[in-house]
């Protein structure tokens, strides 16, 4: 199994951390097919065949991990630059 996974400090009040997180889900979601369901206040989890992960966040950080499996493997490397890139647009 592959993984991918990008943390970034931040210094925003959570409220605002989610709302930024429903747009980098969003942009991600469509493109993916993922299927996402907040497990907790910090976690939202995601998910398909062949891939999934999480996104955690607290008061300074954002955490995201995402575990691809065989059939996503060979593009790695795309699917990860596009996950930093949307990071990167909405953070």
């Amino acid at each position: 199994m592959s993984v991918i996974t990008v943390h970034r400090n931040h210094q925003l009040p959570m409220h605002e951390m989610k709302s930024k997180i429903d747009k980098i889900i969003t942009s991600i979601e469509k493109r993916f097919e993922f299927r996402t369901e907040w497990e907790s206040e910090n976690v939202l989890l995601f998910r398909r065949k062949g891939a999934g992960g999480s996104i955690e966040i607290d008061e300074q950080n954002f955490n995201f991990t995402l575990r691809l499996g065989l059939k996503f493997r060979a593009m790695k490397k795309q699917i990860e630059q596009e996950i930093i890139d949307a990071v990167s647009k909405s953070l």
